[in-house]
């Protein structure tokens, strides 16, 4: 489910936020400055782009862009969410619609109940036939175990098994797993005798299915949920909550077009591999993507349709990986113009004797790295198939191959490498330089704009289980009195999100925050029997908890930033942020001394 929160996260530029303020330097995949909170030299305060998070390592804050606006503003959190909202275009609600989120707790349940039963299914003596096709496609049993997939058997037997579970017809068709017949309006199984793939979010949480006919001559082969009220088939990718962490690590991600290619990538290690659902790349797919990694690359299948695929998805590139707008040096500030810059390079993978990544991962599982590093620069890609494409000793050949290539030279910011490839597609052309030049001109739309924001899709609810605990723990303290005062005032959260609701309790929660306060509420019942002390007692041991997944986070974060540093050889920066390092794991280890007696326990909350 989507929060308003998380949607205005989707949509800052952090860079352009904290830019207003602070000067800031790219360093890899970071921008770095001098930190406003504290008096220094050497610059420590870092930006994340791709996390949508800054921290500095001399004065140890950090945050989201709510957390910037709270600290360098001095803003209340409500403050910082209405300037952000204000600055991104995000309308915020009136009130919670506490109706609409149970309507999507309950899909969840449907949805999560529907997968446990395919895989019932693909692993009884029903699926026999469905394993023995996906055994001969070439997954394992581990892959099989580890996409969740099943067997949709024929008949209506998951309609039966969930309206016994108190479900609707209403809200198993909300769910996308059944359907209506058209002529007497009677329920069915949307999927029948096929193998199913759960699509999940990026919590990993199911929110819909794609399935494969066993036989081939049922039409259609592949067949996806409808759109629903948890999923939009435009801006999902099958396997992303496998790929994300791996794919934020690499700084790369690979795009196929279908389950079985994402499915066999992963089940022979490359993990950065995701699959759009039988649709065109998206703005949604990029805007999703460009916050993790520094490059797409493009293994579409090897035909016209692929080509054609790579192109469209170039032009929507151009619009959605832009992070500004670069000044072209030109001869005076009257002449100056401004192109496109993009932080996210896409390039192409070309896929050898026709096929397509499923079938080439089988035969040949190592040649599959080799072949992401010779990925081409979409321009490359294009240029390479002119000839093939277009007859290019007619006119009229000539201009379609100009026409078709200008989009994509005009994405092109740095004025020498569009320059060069100007002089490549005259050459290929056979016409002058200045030919090529006046079409780009032509298309081209100057702006004045020092930067163009782009306005992503709001994206899934994000929490975490240690905030949810110890804001379950301090609702059952708020109803005690006495207990209330005792709390220690030195609470840390995982989410600023967390924080500012937790401000809230005993007052009345904002509405952008009631899916948070839901997701405490929901483990209240696990903590009503606890005594007070009991309760104090769980309260210190989740804070040091979350005290550990902090420092974790910045252990990781420092060894990312020397990592970046590395090119550059500023030795005196990398040592004092070992020296942080070491500081830290003697802060973990002092922790794990407290939770020690503990551990046990812990252990089977």
């Amino acid at each position: 489910m989507s929060t308003v929160t998380e949607e205005i996260k989707a949509r800052v530029d952090l860079v352009e936020l904290i830019g207003r303020t602070v000067e800031l330097k790219r360093v890899g995949a970071y921008y770095r400055g001098l930190c406003p909170f504290h008096a220094e030299k050497t610059p420590s305060f870092y930006v994340r782009p791709q996390a949508q998070s800054w921290h500095c390592f001399g004065c140890n804050k950090s945050g989201t862009a709510f957390d910037w606006l709270m600290e360098r503003e001095h803003l209340e959190f409500g403050e910082a969410l209405r300037t952000l909202a204000a600055l991104t275009g995000v309308s915020l609600p009136e009130r919670g619609d506490p109706e609409a989120e149970d309507q999507a707790r309950r899909l969840y349940t449907i949805l999560e109940r529907a997968q446990t039963f395919y895989s019932g299914f693909l692993w009884g003596a029903a699926g026999a036939r469905a394993r023995e096709y996906l055994q001969k496609r070439g997954l394992s049993d581990e892959a099989l175990q580890l996409f969740g997939l099943g067997y949709a058997p024929s008949g209506n037997a998951l309609l039966r098994y969930l309206e016994k579970d108190g479900f609707s017809e209403q809200e198993l068709q909300a769910a996308g797993v059944t359907g209506v017949t058209e002529d007497e309006g009677r329920p069915y199984d949307f999927f029948r005798d096929r193998v199913l793939f759960p699509i999940r979010d990026a919590q990993g949480r199911t929110i819909a299915f794609g399935a494969r006919a066993l036989d081939d001559a049922v039409g259609p082969k592949y067949l996806n949920s409808r759109d629903t009220l948890l999923f939009h088939k435009q801006e999902t990718l099958f396997a992303f909550d496998l790929a994300r962490k791996p794919m934020a690590r690499e700084r790369q991600v690979v795009i196929v077009e279908g389950y079985m290619d994402a499915a066999m990538a992963h089940q022979h290690g490359y993990r950065n591999v995701v699959a759009t659902l039988g649709t065109a790349i998206t703005d949604r797919h990029l805007r999703l993507l460009r916050r993790h990694v520094d490059e797409i690359v493009l293994a579409l299948d090897p035909d016209a349709a692929g080509e054609a695929a790579s192109r469209r998805a170039y032009l929507v590139a151009e619009q959605t990986l832009r992070t500004g707008m670069l000044p072209v040096v030109a001869p005076s500030r009257r002449q100056q113009r401004y192109a496109a810059d993009s932080s996210v390079s896409l390039r192409v993978m070309s896929l050898p004797d026709g096929k397509d990544p499923d079938e080439l991962i089988r035969s040949d599982p190592t040649a599959w790295p080799a072949l992401v590093r010779a990925a081409t620069p979409v321009i490359d890609f294009v240029l390479q198939r002119l000839e093939a494409r277009h007859d290019l000793t007619t006119a009229r050949g000539k201009a379609a191959a100009a026409d078709e290539v200008a989009d994509v030279l005009a994405g092109v910011a740095n004025p020498i490498e569009q320059d060069s490839y100007t002089n490549e597609v005259a050459i290929r052309l056979k016409v002058e330089p200045e030919a090529v030049r006046r079409l780009l001109r032509a298309r081209r739309q100057p702006s004045r704009s020092p930067h163009t924001p782009a306005g992503p899709q709001p994206t899934a609810l994000r929490g975490d289980a240690h905030d949810d605990y110890l804001l379950a723990l301090l609702m059952r303290l708020h109803t005690q009195r006495d207990a209330a005062s005792t709390v220690p005032t030195d609470l840390e959260f995982i989410l600023p999100e967390s924080r500012a609701l937790y401000n809230a309790l005993g007052g009345e929660i904002p509405p952008e925050l009631e899916p948070y306060a839901e997701r405490a509420r929901a483990r209240v019942a696990l903590v009503e029997r606890l005594s007070t002390r009991e309760l104090l007692s769980r309260v210190e041991e989740t804070r040091l908890w979350i005290k550990k997944e902090l420092i974790e986070r910045r252990k990781m974060e420092i060894s990312a930033v020397i990592r970046a540093l590395g090119d550059d050889g500023d030795d005196a920066e990398e040592r004092r942020l070992t020296g942080q390092l070491i500081e830290l794991a003697r802060g973990m280890a002092a922790i794990d001394q407290q939770l020690l007696p503990d551990r046990e326990s812990a252990g089977t909350r």
